[in-house]
């Protein structure tokens, strides 16, 4: 019973400690980095730039610019790199390296074979309902 126990403490730990870890990485992360990028941004280029007004030297300015221009521009070389670039090159390297991977691959594979199948036997039935109604 205390067995039991302890291994529910693990698992509610453990569970606690994934949504920390997805929470942090999948959220703050970027959130984080995009400050720092902006900040560092803003630093080094942005704020000793001759031709800007000081008015418009003011750090929120800057950022409200930086995020109306950046994200946009990030999403669309993200959507051509996820369609056109090397997204589907590093999948194949992932699939390579990853035994994990590989066999949940080959698992798929298998699956939509058997769907491929299953769908041309439910065509073939439709056909054959289809020419005997007539």
């Amino acid at each position: 019973m205390k067995e039991k126990k302890i291994r529910t403490v693990i698992n509610k730990f453990g569970r606690l400690k994934l949504y920390f870890l997805r929470g942090h990485s999948q959220w703050f992360v970027y959130v984080f980095s995009l400050t720092n990028f902006s900040l560092l941004f803003y630093n080094f280029l942005f704020k000793n730039l001759r031709f800007i007004p000081e008015a418009l030297k003011q750090f929120y300015i800057f950022f409200s610019l930086f995020i109306i221009l950046y994200v946009p521009i990030a999403m669309i070389i993200g959507y051509f790199d996820f369609k056109k670039g090397t997204f589907k090159a590093e999948q194949m390297v992932m699939l390579e390296m990853s035994p994990i991977w590989k066999k949940m691959f080959i698992e798929i594979n298998i699956i939509r074979n058997q769907l491929d199948i299953i769908q041309k036997e439910v065509n073939d039935l439709k056909e054959v309902i289809k020419n005997e109604s007539l």
